[in-house]
């Protein structure tokens, strides 16, 4: 462990790599949330594949985990603890910090969905394709209840709206996400702006039928959807120019939001819980 100026908290322990088989790093970034990462912790040490490293990147921390590195160091290749210009910014540093071939992004709260997944995932990691995804499980847990669905990766035809599947569940070539970082000035949607940047350059993608990752998405509702939509509309005009059919879909979906955000939201508050369950099963949310 160094610490600079008492100030930086920094560990190293490089890993040994297996030649035979695909290196892959697993990336969690963090910031004062050490309940979630003692979850996100356990559950990759807990991966049965063996050639993988763990990196983490705390945004200096003040809720003891810092403690837990220290503790845990064991267990991890690298760890830092400093200020960060946020979520994509700590998320480039982890990149240019990996070792391994390939990268994957599990950030404090999010899971594999299974102790062998990197064992499934890591049959298709190969030269042939960049970017290797799959499914995956999402968790909302409110004042309705407590419900999980599986979703399927989005058809890549439609890369111009959605990004395929959740960051959690894409595996990247590290040389690719260290050739294009995400963009900083992006607040929810640089995965995507950097999904569909590589998909028009001619990068391979491969599907594959494996359950990636799970997590918690309860935290969705505080997301600004004007905003979200407002950043993969620029996307797509950035990436794929503009059509009738893509300005439109965006004209639908931003009057959609702000009609969910300024009127279906507060009539959902006065309505009785039972019903709100009852439209969800309707409209097969849950």
């Amino acid at each position: 462990m160094d610490e600079i100026n008492n100030r930086i908290k920094v560990f190293k322990n490089p890993k040994i790599w297996e030649k035979n088989l695909p290196s892959i790093s697993v990336i969690t970034i963090t910031y004062n949330r050490l309940k979630d990462l003692k979850e996100t912790f356990s559950n990759i040490i807990s991966q049965t594949y063996p050639n993988l490293e763990y990196i983490i990147i705390d945004g200096d921390s003040q809720d003891g985990t810092v403690d837990f590195l220290r503790e845990n160091s064991a267990n991890i290749s690298y760890w830092i603890s400093e200020k960060d210009a946020g979520i994509y910014d700590a998320m480039n540093k982890g990149a240019l910090t990996a070792t391994g071939e390939w990268i994957i992004f599990m950030n404090c709260g999010d899971k594999f969905f299974a102790e062998d997944t990197l064992a499934k995932v890591a049959e298709y990691l190969d030269n042939s394709v960049d970017v290797v995804y799959g499914k995956f499980e999402y968790v909302v847990n409110d004042k309705y209840g407590y419900h999980t669905y599986q979703r399927q990766p989005y058809n890549l035809s439609i890369i111009w709206r959605e990004i395929p599947t959740c960051h959690q569940s894409i595996f990247v070539k590290r040389e690719l996400q260290v050739k294009y970082p995400f963009d900083t000035f992006l607040t929810w949607c640089a995965d995507h702006d950097f999904m569909a940047k590589i998909y028009v350059a001619g990068y391979q993608f491969q599907e594959v039928p494996v359950i990636i990752s799970k997590f918690d998405g309860s935290g969705g509702v505080s997301r600004d959807l004007l905003s979200f939509t407002k950043e993969r509309w620029s996307i797509c005009r950035k990436y794929f120019g503009k059509s009738f059919q893509q300005e439109l879909y965006f004209v639908n979906e931003y009057k959609s939001f702000w009609l969910q955000k300024n009127i279906i939201s507060k009539i959902r508050e006065i309505l009785p819980s039972q019903l709100i369950l009852a439209l969800r099963k309707y409209r097969k949310i849950y």
